[in-house]
């Protein structure tokens, strides 16, 4: 594998998050091939037919057609050896242990934070698995990732430098994108399986982080530093 340029499978029937899923890795890895699933079809039709094998999969852990942790061992056999990076809305103890138990290289809540979410895939790469008990991530304890020495921590720091502090998460980027389409809340809501309230917070929490005083103000504003695309 080329650390500095890795493949990623990004699957999730979300496509505005695995865009901003695939924004933020391409920040840190300017090199990477990125490849999108849709739904767990396509993931396993890209794992039996696309080469060279991907250097890490994220998927999310609730499909329409299928869950990621009942259909694991099924994407393992096709891609062996590759870490796969299971991704939930909701984190708690029971699925942390069930992924940790059926091999996956980890579990992230999709709310985690961008420099969270790097540190995690970073520690997959370098075949470290890495589970936390808090939901998201404690951000007290990103640094665990470098235990059993499996990547220097000067690279560590590289990637998940103090810059991350002020990136999006990928939610937030589907969120900034949905507002420059003029979606409500409600149907927000709907396309990322969140709740009603869950979305204003974000939004709330968007336009004042961008010092805007519009949904329309708050999508320029993140376009204009690349935290979206048109």
């Amino acid at each position: 594998m080329n650390f500095s340029a890795p493949c990623f499978l990004l699957v999730d029937d979300h496509a505005l998050f695995r865009t901003g899923l695939g924004m933020m890795l391409g920040e840190y890895w300017p090199q990477a091939e990125l490849r999108h699933a849709g739904d767990w079809a396509q993931a396993l039709s890209s794992a039996r037919e696309v080469s060279p094998a991907p250097d890490l999969v994220l998927l999310d852990i609730q499909l329409p057609d299928g869950h990621g942790l009942d259909n694991l061992a099924q994407l393992q056999t096709l891609l062996p050896g590759c870490p796969i990076l299971l991704m939930s809305a909701q984190v708690d103890t029971e699925r942390l242990t069930q992924a940790q138990a059926r091999g996956a290289a980890g579990l992230v809540s999709k709310m985690a934070s961008a420099r969270e979410i790097v540190a995690v895939v970073l520690a997959a790469l370098a075949g470290t698995p890495t589970f936390a008990t808090g939901s998201p991530l404690s951000r007290s304890e990103p640094m665990r990732v470098l235990e059993g020495g499996a990547a220097s921590r000067d690279r560590l720091h590289a990637l998940v430098g103090e810059a991350a502090a002020d990136a999006p998460t990928p939610r937030q980027r589907a969120i900034l994108a949905y507002l420059g389409r003029g979606t409500p809340n409600k149907a927000i809501a709907r396309q990322l399986g969140l709740s009603e309230n869950e979305v204003r917070a974000e939004v709330s929490h968007l336009t004042e982080r961008l010092n805007a005083t519009s949904r329309q103000q708050a999508y320029a504003e993140a376009l204009a530093r690349g935290w979206v695309t048109p």
